[in-house]
């Protein structure tokens, strides 16, 4: 669609919703190679069903062929995604003046800190994370009471479309997140994508729309990677949580299907620390959910603690597995999963500063103690560990699931039983 403005031919493109990124990629890499100046277009979200519908019809449906692709640096496209989410209309002409800056003058992005165009945009990005962070935070914060389905949140960007792949792997039971602009829900299998509060009224129907269908073809998926100094600096188990979801330390990540994080109250005097999650576990999102988690759950119970009183993780964060007859197999965790996962296990330490950490196989043994271990050996002891609280090692609850007969199991079991309890009896005797 075209207007005069100025004297000049303008060309609006129509965006189908706020965060509706296939629209303007497509638009932005054709009039970048075309050699469209940025003063040339407009940019407009659509503000009726009518709107939605030519923005719909605009989207071409084939392929883009090698000779239509804008090769772009990747700090470029992870300013795009982020920035593209700002509240302000006038992003998506200053993402593309910097796409067009890039492409047909050669701007360096590592060396002009100082272009006004670079500055806008580095601005945008960095209010997006910020509201990122706090949204993935506030979400995570809302959806740890298990008796809370939906959330009514206030996002100051548009940020909930971006962040929908967080929240699958936060939760990944049913849950509902409803704002001004717009409602997302997870029923466990799909998402979905409705209008906002504003849009719908208290007593209108959402409309839900599959995600990768109509109008939700695609959207900036946000992934924010950890660093090290982030998670050193992180004062919370909920933050800290939030942060691993987009874990990247290890090839682990690809695929497993999220991060399973630790669980518990941040006041746990005991600590429980496993090798890695398993399939029921990868799947669910918790730690200790599956059979070992049925075992240990009644190992507790018999040596006078509960699951509600400890907190409970796995020294490895991602599930490795190996397929088999069309199952998932567990595989055990090479070192360079223990050494990556490393940071999370030692930062759940320093917020949690448990008195007693019990090591449940060799994987967390290792991992904690930074040494060959072997559990005939080391278990049923409590010895102090280097940082002033005190260890002890046990077997994994899912090595008494294998033993071979039930005479066996039942012994191995009591040992086990009496493990825990030894703890309960430190725990007991300290002040």
């Amino acid at each position: 669609m075209g207007c005069v403005r100025k004297g000049k031919i303008v060309t609006e493109i129509l965006l189908a919703h706020q965060v509706d990124f296939k629209t303007w990629r497509n638009a932005a890499r054709e009039h970048a190679l075309a050699g469209t100046l940025p003063d040339a277009l407009t940019w407009r979200v659509a503000q009726s069903a009518e709107d939605v519908q030519k923005a719909l019809q605009a989207i071409p449906t084939e392929q883009t062929s090698p000779d239509h692709t804008l090769h772009l640096p990747r700090r470029l496209v992870e300013w795009i995604l982020l920035a593209f989410q700002a509240p302000q209309p006038e992003r998506f002409s200053a993402l593309y003046r910097l796409l067009f800056r890039v492409v047909h003058e050669h701007l360096d992005l590592t060396t002009t800190d100082d272009d006004p165009d670079v500055r806008r945009v580095v601005a945008l990005v960095e209010a997006v994370k910020a509201e990122t962070e706090r949204f993935r935070f506030e979400f995570a914060r809302h959806f740890a009471d298990t008796e809370q389905n939906i959330w009514i949140a206030t996002p100051s960007a548009y940020v909930v479309e971006g962040n929908a792949a967080y929240c699958m792997a936060r939760y990944a039971r049913a849950w509902e997140v409803r704002t001004a602009y717009r409602s997302m829900k997870w029923d466990g299998k799909t998402l979905w994508f409705g209008r906002g509060k504003a849009e719908s009224g208290s007593g209108s129907p959402v409309d839900w729309q599959q995600a990768g269908q109509g109008m939700w073809q695609d959207w900036p998926r946000t992934v924010l990677v950890p660093e090290s100094e982030d998670i050193a600096d992180t004062t919370s188990l909920t933050a800290l949580g939030a942060e691993a979801m987009d874990c990247r330390a290890c090839a682990l990540w690809r695929p497993a299907s999220r991060t399973v994080f630790g669980e518990g109250t941040a006041e746990a005097r005991v600590m429980l620390v496993g090798e890695q999650p398993g399939d029921q576990e990868d799947l669910a999102g918790r730690p200790f959910v599956g059979p070992a988690g049925q075992v240990l759950d009644r190992a507790l119970e018999a040596a006078g603690l509960s699951r509600s009183s400890v907190y409970v993780t796995n020294a490895v964060k991602h599930f490795r597995f190996t397929w088999r007859n069309g199952r998932r197999l567990h595989q055990k965790p090479e070192q360079e999963s223990m050494q990556a996962c490393q940071m999370w296990l030692d930062a759940e330490r320093r917020l949690i500063k448990p008195a007693l950490i019990v090591m449940m196989g060799v994987t967390a043994a290792q991992s904690l103690l930074h040494r060959p271990v072997t559990i005939s050996r080391e278990r049923s002891r409590i010895f102090p560990l280097v940082d002033g609280s005190q260890g002890l090692v046990t077997v994994h609850p899912s090595y008494l699931l294998r033993l071979p007969s039930e005479a066996d199991k039942e012994r191995e079991y009591a040992r086990f039983v009496e493990d825990l309890r030894q703890a309960k009896l430190f725990m007991d005797s300290q002040p």
